[in-house]
């Protein structure tokens, strides 16, 4: 509790010099509770009438191109989820969700097929990079599960795959968590919360795209383990009430001029940084790394979700207090950048092509305790927020 406190004294100094720079963020999609609507009857009546909604917790929420919008729903309750990956759809006078790509690579028993996405990248070139974490319900998880597919929404064929081994990702332990994009250099960087174990296993991870291949850094250091003294409140209330949440590397971002990788635990408050130039040269030592790895900031609350624009200002969801942050590396500065009683747990980011910036929130701690009311809850379950006129996305060349 004691650092809870002084993160919000710290919060409360740093927002009374930036007053200026807030922004409102306004909800452009409410849900209560998740419907599918799928082109399988025979699956269709699998869930007809079920109780399925109580499962499915929205997560990710990405924008492509053409404004079309794709949500994740990692299969966290079990496989009697529809999908894990999904496209919004108008259904009636309300919206939907339609499994993306297809039913059939949604069905959680195709052995190609994707078993529980959280985090998804859309570039610049329309191309999706699909996060599989490979665990339902937390289960390990068998060879070829865990994986990232590169699928081309422009012509909607997967174009790459890359299935993890058990060293680079932990069939039991690994939470493949979130993916960030490097077009430039063909690069991604992945985090890996490592939460399926006693202690965390919480790891980066670097890919390239073009030689696909992988190779895991900073496992199990400080700088992407849980911090075990960390503790945090959601609407007054400690998360959770199993105890405390002990999540290690989460929010992930890659600067705009992309030279630097930032990254943060969830259950922690710094904001970590290192050049990718040393990470994109997988001879240099694992000693080097860590020796690199600087803190970039102490922040007033920890985060989710992250991102960058173009010009470098890196952009963070702000849990225990109910918006978002922005660090400016020039000035060495975090200010908050939105503030809504009623965005609670804000979680993943997009940007839009017209310069707006959007976030997803899903009071995460109320489904994880299991006290989230799918009916008549004070304010929505899930909504997706637009802030207009922020920049331009890390991803523009």
């Amino acid at each position: 509790m004691r650092l809870l406190g002084i993160a919000l004294s710290a919060f409360a100094l740093l927002a009374g010099t930036a007053v200026a720079a807030e922004m409102v963020a306004k909800p452009i999609v409410s849900l209560n509770r998740v419907t599918y609507v799928v082109e399988d009857p025979a699956l269709a009546k699998t869930w007809e009438g079920s109780d399925i909604f109580e499962k499915v917790l929205v997560q990710g929420a990405k924008i492509d191109s053409k404004g079309a919008i794709y949500l994740s729903t990692a299969r966290w309750s079990g496989k009697a989820m529809p999908a894990t990956l999904s496209m919004l759809v108008q259904d009636g006078k309300g919206w939907a969700f339609k499994p993306f790509p297809s039913d059939e690579l949604n069905d959680p028993d195709n052995p190609d097929g994707l078993k529980s996405v959280l985090g998804f990248e859309i570039d610049r070139n329309d191309v999706m990079w699909i996060l599989d974490q490979g665990k339902i319900a937390g289960a390990p998880t068998a060879e070829g599960d865990e994986k990232l597919i590169l699928w081309d929404l422009k012509t909607n064929t997967e174009i790459q795959r890359y299935v993890f081994a058990n060293e680079e990702s932990d069939r039991t332990c690994s939470f493949l968590n979130d993916v960030v994009v490097d077009n430039d250099s063909g690069f991604a960087y992945i985090a890996d919360s490592g939460i399926f174990c006693d202690q965390t296993v919480g790891g980066l991870i670097v890919y390239d795209s073009k030689t696909n291949t992988v190779r895991r850094v900073l496992d199990q250091t400080k700088f992407t383990n849980a911090d075990p003294n960390f503790v945090f409140n959601m609407e007054g209330i400690p998360v959770t009430k199993g105890g405390p949440m002990m999540t290690g590397a989460d929010g992930i971002a890659l600067s705009g001029d992309k030279k630097t990788l930032y990254w943060t635990t969830l259950t922690g408050n710094v904001l970590w940084s290192l050049d990718t130039s040393l990470l994109r040269d997988f001879s240099v030592p694992e000693a080097s790394l860590q020796a690199a790895v600087k803190q970039a900031a102490i922040l007033p609350s920890n985060t989710d979700g992250m991102t960058t624009d173009r010009e470098g200002n890196v952009y963070m969801t702000a849990l225990a207090l109910n918006g978002l942050m922005k660090f400016d590396p020039r000035r060495n500065t975090v200010e908050r950048f939105v503030y809504d009683k009623s965005m609670v747990w804000p979680d993943t980011f997009s940007w839009g092509q017209d310069g707006a910036l959007y976030v997803i929130s899903n009071h995460l701690n109320q489904f994880v305790d299991g006290t989230m009311d799918f009916d008549k809850p004070a304010v929505p379950n899930f909504r997706i927020w637009r802030i207009d006129g922020v920049g331009t996305p890390y991803t523009a060349p």
